[in-house]
């Protein structure tokens, strides 16, 4: 079945290796947030339509050599809120992009939730 709502205040938030130079992010589409502190890098979307489909891009440079089975993790979280989401419909897809920058991609999906309930007066 499809949700009867959109998804609202999607944010991804992505960890950043020490072995990465963070202050040379660059994302398309524009809109990602360095965060020093955190070594992260956030993005918010205010609003994805049902089926709509939002794909993003980080690159950064290396601020050293990386050894072959040490390769840098990029751990990413993603948040959105729905009135009617089943977290079954929200589907998560990571992949490399061979001709720009060829990379082995894994990942491991965790799904959680958590429950919100508001009295009406």
């Amino acid at each position: 079945p499809a949700n009867e709502d959109n998804l609202t205040d999607l944010t991804i938030i992505m960890g950043v290796p020490q072995e990465v130079r963070g202050e040379s992010l660059t994302t398309v589409p524009p809109g990602g947030v360095w965060n020093e502190q955190r070594r992260s890098v956030i993005w918010c979307v205010a609003e994805l339509g049902s089926g709509e489909k939002f794909q993003l891009q980080a690159t950064f440079e290396l601020s050293g050599e990386v050894r072959e089975n040490e390769k840098p993790k990029f751990p990413v979280l993603v948040r959105c809120q729905c009135m009617y989401a089943q977290l079954s419909d929200v589907e998560i897809e990571v992949a490399d992009i061979p001709e720009v920058f060829p990379a082995d991609v894994t990942m491991k999906l965790a799904r959680r939730f958590r429950l919100s309930h508001r009295e009406r007066s």
